[in-house]
């Protein structure tokens, strides 16, 4: 439990600066500014108009076409080309989903 408060006095401009690199970052205020100074480096910014739905949603479709492959791979039913196809997409998905984390 956070019991302890620190308080500083801020300008307005310096107050919307920090506002605004928050918000870059969908935290509070106060979890920036705790991060920052715990850690010395600002929170990577997260990208913008990206919902944790569309990163599951991502994730999960990686994950069925990794399925598909592996029945594909297991039962001869595909070709090695469309085998191919699939691992391919399978892997510029996961890549997509990773740069919507910031990882």
């Amino acid at each position: 439990m956070r019991e302890n408060i620190l308080a500083i006095r801020l300008n307005d401009d310096e107050w919307n600066r920090i506002a605004d690199m928050a918000g870059s970052v969908s935290l509070p205020m106060s979890s920036y500014v705790r991060s920052f100074i715990l850690t010395q480096t600002p929170p990577k910014p997260k990208a913008s108009g990206v919902t944790v739905e569309a990163v599951a949603a991502l994730n999960r479709i990686g994950a069925l076409l990794n399925q598909i492959a592996r029945v594909g791979n297991s039962s001869n039913s595909f070709s090695a080309a469309e085998v191919g196809r699939v691992t391919a997409a399978r892997e510029r998905i996961l890549e997509i989903a990773t740069d919507l984390k910031g990882d």
